[in-house]
Order: structure tokens, then sequence, then C-alpha cells
């Protein structure tokens, strides 16, 4: 009778014994295909992630620039002291005048110079809410005597906002909005023309041009057939082969011909 419980007994602890190793086998599994499974991230997380870097990024150039600041800034002090400056740009005048007596000459980067003034030029534009705002920039610029390379870019480049600030409410009267003024097939068509064409007329003729059928011809040379003195009518397919100072040359013909684009 006892052999008979031991026997049974054993048998349980073996079964018990084997159901907790397949126990253990599955739940060690599971954690392993868990761990592989790559965990997603929710696009807000990588926006967040994103910001966070960029944000130190800008906090670390902020100090070097502050930094440098500083130092530029104790420097202008002690010199325009020493030459008894009443302004920067006094002193930068009279810093000219004795370094250049001793052959010392400042020559700038025009790569940097460029990448600055147009990040000073992007930042005023940004800031200007209207024409006038960026007109009265240009003539603060203007009034001075001797401006930088830098000064120079930012000069154009407010200049040129405001010839397409300019235009874009020209064309703006006529139902023109400011992404077909800005879009790729216009810009290459506008410069075509120089800057005094009125962009009204410019316009006109690029709506016409695209509005039209393009009647099959033969390119040919836009001198003078034999036998006439002067062209009657230019083809689409001439037009796109002339060059900028043919079109402007021609002008007066191309509207007449473009009207003539029709099947």
């Amino acid at each position: 009778m006892e052999n008979e419980e031991m026997l049974e007994q054993t048998n349980e602890e073996e079964v018990t014994q084997e159901y907790d190793d397949t126990s253990n086998e599955s739940t060690e599994t599971i954690v392993e295909k868990e761990a592989e499974q790559p965990k997603m991230i929710s696009q807000d997380e990588v926006n967040s992630i994103v910001e966070k870097r960029l944000s130190r990024e800008r906090k670390r150039m902020e100090r070097e620039y502050k930094d440098s600041l500083s130092k530029y800034q104790e420097l202008a002090y002690l010199t325009q002291e020493g030459l008894k400056a009443n302004s920067l740009d006094e002193t930068l005048d009279k810093s000219r005048e004795f370094y250049g007596k001793q052959g010392i000459k400042y020559v700038p980067n025009n790569a940097d110079d460029e990448i600055v003034g147009n990040y000073y030029a992007n930042e005023i534009i940004s800031e200007s809410d209207s024409i006038e705002d960026l007109e009265e920039q240009v003539k603060k610029l203007s009034k001075k005597q001797r401006l930088s390379s830098r000064e120079e870019i930012v000069l154009k480049s407010l200049n040129d906002e405001i010839q397409n600030r300019k235009r874009i409410a020209e064309l703006r009267t006529i139902g023109v909005t400011e992404d077909e003024y800005n879009s790729q097939g216009f810009k290459d068509f506008e410069k075509r023309f120089t800057k005094d064409t009125p962009i009204k007329e410019v316009y006109d003729l690029y709506k016409l041009k695209n509005t039209t059928e393009k009647v099959v011809d033969n390119p040919g040379s836009m001198k003078t057939i034999p036998g006439k003195e002067k062209r009657g009518y230019i083809s689409p397919a001439e037009y796109d082969k002339m060059t900028d100072k043919e079109i402007e040359e021609n002008m007066d013909l191309i509207r007449e011909s473009m009207y003539k684009w029709r099947s």
C-alpha cells in the first residue's frame, strides 16, 4: 500500500515538473518574441524628438553668438574710444584710414558675406508688413556713404523684394494669384523680358501663349527673308528658339503673331 502511494506521489511530481517546465518555456518564448518586435513610434513622438534636438542646437548657437558678440562689442568700444570717434561708422572709417596707411586692407569673404547678407535681408523682409516698410529700410542703407559687400547684398535683395511685391499687387488687380506669379512656368517666361516691361503685358503674352494651340511650322532664322524687308509673322516654333535680345527687338511683331496662334 505504501509503495502504491509513493508511486502516485512520484508520478504527480513528474507531471507537475513537466507542466512547470512547459510553462517556463512558453513564457520565455513570449518574452523573446516581444523583445524582437520593434517599438513603434508615433509621428508626434518623432516630431518631439526632432524639436528637442533642434532646440538644443539653437541654444548652443545662441550661446556661441552671444559670446562672440560680447567680444566684438568690447573691441568696438575700445577702438571707438581710442580713435575718439562719435559713431561706429566713424570708427570704421578712421580704422580703414589708419590701417590703410600701413598697407592693411580688409578683404571680405564673398561666400560668408552672401550668406550673412541674405540672412539679414530675409529677416528684414519677414518683419516688413508693407512695401513702405521695405522702402524705409532701403532709404536708410542708401544714405550711407560707403556700403560693405554685405550691405550691398541686403540692398539688392530688398529692392528685388519691393519689385516683386509691386508686381504681385499689380497682377492681383486683374485676378492673378501670388502662387501663379511665382509658378516656375511664369518665372521662366518672365526672364525673357527686361525689368522695364510692364508685368501686365508680360502676363497677357504668357496667357495667350499658353491658351492657344501651336501652329506647326518649320523654325526659320530671325534674319530677313530674301525678297522681304521685314518679317510679318513669327511662328510659335520660331518664338521658342528666339534669344532674349531677339524677343526684345521684335516685341511688337510677337504680340501681333500671338493673336494668330489659333487653329
